[in-house]
């Protein structure tokens, strides 16, 4: 299969490509677009992008086509032996897994814009791009040594997983660790320091790659999307990671911490989730949902070690693991879907209604729930193992017993290797958090004790989530989480409404906390516009509760020399 990518008007954002599939034996042939994409484990419908469609012989015949569903065409090929297919596909949308275009660059995940024959998956991708000669690629694509902007892939997996960005102003920063080229690629305004990236990531890179013996790639691009408003979004691909993170002016400053961790978690991703996969998604079917129960494992484990990582390697320090470890207490107990649905069925459901907040208190994070588990898991392992093993063993095990033998691993598998280096039964564990909608509480307050550290629930600064249980947008003013049997919900507050003002004074979302806080002890009168946009007025007495607490870790004020040699064993720090 071969492409041919270009552009007329970058303002319009549409971008044309021309795909030549040469040795076509049969009557029919079937044109694919792929159903999902890696790292995004819902349907994606990339077709509703697609536009102008055609299908044309060698000669430029316009050849009989249908489409059959929602991402699959069926072209008559009777008698011809080259297809060629033609179409322009929008790319407007600017995240960390999406195609744009505008004056600045050419941004492309080739999964969510390459159109693909049913039955030719496995033969060489070539692609053409026609874009300016100044114009330099940032890819894990080969690149043709006599003609870079001819990019290929030995097979459209690997075509569909090596996203790129053509641009004129990207910035490179490149550098060995462990005998891996590292390439650092930013996109957007930004000012990198060279030398400070170069240790931080050195220290990370080299940690990970010491607890596997051995990185599954030649090199790695870290392929940075810059913006000058806050955003956080980050996707894995076997040599690469799209990182879209900002705003420009702290992202080496106060959110340089976030930057460490969003790249250290993209990164353990080669391993975990682009080698280290469940059943159902060795190899991955791109033309359906690839159900698996198993995401509290690629992404909460992945979410772990994202942290955990840096502070291993000294890149973190304690105060900044500490911080890492409140915001997954926060979100773990503001979120009131840990007690309906289990992290295995919310793994299950990200097929069903993707990453959205959805239903409220509908279901647990694989993200969140997956990483305590994994924590949890973790300190057992040390322990009980008596220093000898950890969580790093049964990945590895999962890297070189499974993934290098092209297996995919099972839940079973996950925890039987935990029972092998913990040497003893773990169902309880299981049973309790991981397939159970059993408080995490108790649990994370023995583990942390056996480190020899706790924390401590403090009253929300907020008043309205603290008093009332309920979180608002700063950005809409629409209530956006009410916590079940809390003022606001008695008082008939839904998920949507918007706050129009209180006490008669209108609400920005810049005065809206302010203005909570001058009234926190007074009769509240607040004007709602409901979802049907009506305007409703509700009267709130003051309350003194404690929704929404938020969390700080803290190290004991007794501890003993076996909590000091656990937790420096664990973190390989010494506990400050």
């Amino acid at each position: 299969m071969h492409y041919k990518v270009s552009y007329q008007s970058p303002s319009t954002q549409f971008i044309y490509f021309e795909l030549t599939i040469t040795g076509i034996k049969s009557s029919e042939t079937y044109i694919r677009i792929p159903a999902w994409r890696p790292g995004r484990y819902e349907l994606g419908n990339f077709a509703k992008n697609i536009r102008n469609w055609k299908a044309y012989d060698e000669k430029g015949n316009l050849l009989d086509y249908k489409k059959v569903d929602r991402e699959r065409w069926e072209v008559n090929t009777k008698g011809i032996s080259t297809l060629i297919v033609k179409y322009e596909v929008y790319g407007g949308l600017l995240n960390a897994g999406s195609t744009y275009l505008d004056e600045h660059q050419l941004y492309m995940n080739p999964v969510n814009c390459c159109c693909y024959a049913e039955g030719r998956e496995n033969e060489k991708c070539e692609m053409l791009l026609e874009i300016p000669n100044d114009y330099k690629i940032a890819t894990g694509l080969e690149k043709d040594p006599q003609n870079p902007k001819l990019l290929s892939a030995p097979n459209f997996d690997q075509l569909a997983d090596r996203p790129f960005i053509a641009s004129p102003t990207l910035q490179h920063i490149s550098f060995k660790v462990s005998g891996l080229l590292v390439n650092l690629w930013f996109q957007g305004e930004t000012k990198p320091d060279k030398i400070k990236l170069t240790n931080d990531f050195s220290r990370f890179i080299e940690e990970q790659i010491e607890s596997f013996d051995e990185f599954p790639e030649k090199e790695y691009h870290f392929l940075y999307q810059i913006t000058p408003h806050k955003t956080h979004h980050g996707v894995e691909h076997e040599n690469s990671t799209v990182c879209m993170i900002g705003p420009t002016y702290s992202l080496f400053t106060t959110g340089y911490d976030e930057f460490l961790s969003l790249s250290s978690h993209e990164f353990y991703h080669s391993w975990n989730i682009k080698k280290i996969r469940p059943v159902e998604m060795l190899p991955y079917d791109f033309t359906k949902e690839n159900y698996s129960r198993l995401g509290y494992i690629a992404e909460g484990v992945t979410t772990y070690y994202g942290d955990y990582m840096c502070y291993r390697s000294k890149v973190f320090t304690q105060e900044h693991f500490f911080i890492a470890l409140e915001d997954l207490l926060d979100k773990h107990f503001h979120n009131y879907g840990r007690l309906f649905m289990p992290v295995t069925e919310a793994s299950f459901d990200t097929w069903i209604d993707g990453y959205e907040p959805g239903v409220p208190h509908r279901k647990t994070s694989i993200y969140t729930e997956g990483a305590l588990c994994a924590l949890m898991t973790d300190i057992y392992i040390i322990k009980e193992s008596g220093f000898k093993y950890s969580l790093d063993n049964v990945m590895y095990d999962l890297y070189h017993e499974y993934a290098k033998k092209n297996k995919g691993y099972t839940e079973e598998i996950y925890k039987g290797l935990i029972e092998k280096y913990l040497e003893q039964d773990f169902t309880w564990f299981f049973d309790k958090y991981i397939n159970g909608v059993n408080s995490y509480e108790e649990e994370l307050r023995k583990v942390f004790n056996m480190v020899g550290l706790d924390f401590e629930a403090e009253p929300n600064p907020q008043p309205y989530e603290k008093n009332l249980g309920c979180k608002v947008s700063e950005e809409t003013l629409k209530f956006t989480h009410i916590a079940p049997s809390s003022p606001a919900e008695k008082h008939g507050i839904m998920v949507g409404e918007q706050i129009a003002s209180i006490n008669g004074f209108t609400v920005t979302g810049s005065n809206l906390k302010h203005w909570f806080h001058y009234f926190k002890n007074d009769e509240i009168q607040v004007r709602v516009r409901t979802i049907d946009n009506r305007i409703r007025h509700l009267v709130l007495p003051p309350y003194e509760n404690n929704y929404y607490a938020v969390h700080k870790m803290k190290v004991l004020s007794q501890i003993s020399d076996s909590q000091i040699s656990l937790f420096e064993q664990w973190t390989k720090n010494s506990i400050g």
